[in-house]
């Protein structure tokens, strides 16, 4: 089966106007399917200034069987091929990535089950933001009859891919905070400024408020995002991809 390049490329653009994974998951099998790559994984997380990583979010293009046994064991938490991404950005056929524990040489060994058997690993970064991407993905056909070569040669699209999923995910993920704390734009304009420290007095005049408006907008936002501090306030925006 030939590639159309054209079709694929132009498909991929129109991944960036979806506003959920509902209307993502059948465009990107669609995208795939003229891949001709079987199984896929996008994985995000978000990776706090302290190391430990929270807020995994899995959208599966594979067995769902295989994904409720990954996220019952708890694997995302050691999978070796998410470990890879946090500290690389090239894209690494899965038989280069070291596996390092039992757990995770049981994780692999499972996967294959599920027709995980050649692998390819897209990470996706972006300075903007905490969170952290991972395109994952896979076909039945082993690494010593080509498997993971075929994957391999369509690393340019994939890692345009991963980066249009990222952006898709920070875009939903701003939507969701923004609701959650109640934020308006001058909130968050006020928060900006914070975040490169300008005074209370420089924050009115860009506002065209008063120092005691502004204060008194510094308590709401606290009261709405559980902090005690503006600067607090400002590092918790931020984190969420608000600011």
């Amino acid at each position: 089966m030939q590639v159309n390049i054209g079709k694929v490329l132009a498909a991929i653009n129109v991944l960036g106007e979806c506003g959920h994974d509902i209307e993502l998951h059948p465009r990107l099998r669609a995208v795939f399917s003229q891949l001709q790559v079987p199984s896929f994984i996008f994985s995000s997380f978000r990776v706090d200034t302290n190391g430990p990583t929270t807020d995994y979010r899995f959208l599966v293009g594979c067995n769902p069987e295989w994904i409720q046994i990954y996220q019952h064991r708890h694997w995302y938490s050691n999978d070796p091929y998410l470990q890879y991404a946090r500290f690389n950005a090239v894209p690494a056929r899965g038989s280069s990535i070291q596996i390092t524990s039992a757990g995770q040489r049981d994780m692999r060994a499972m996967a294959r089950q599920y027709g995980f058997r050649s692998n390819l690993i897209v990470p996706a970064h972006s300075r903007a933001t905490s969170l952290l991407g991972v395109l994952h993905v896979a076909s039945e056909i082993e690494v010593e009859d080509g498997g993971e070569a075929r994957l391999f040669e369509w690393q340019a699209l994939l890692r345009a891919m991963a980066m249009t999923l990222l952006d898709v995910r920070m875009m939903a993920q701003r939507t969701l905070m923004v609701a959650k704390f109640e934020l308006d734009d001058r909130d968050l304009t006020a928060l900006r400024l914070v975040l490169v420290a300008e005074p209370a007095q420089e924050v009115a005049k860009s506002l065209g408020l008063s120092v005691a408006s502004i204060y008194s907008m510094y308590s709401r936002i606290n009261e709405k995002m559980g902090t005690n501090r503006i600067n607090e306030a400002a590092r918790l925006a931020q984190q969420y991809d608000l600011l």
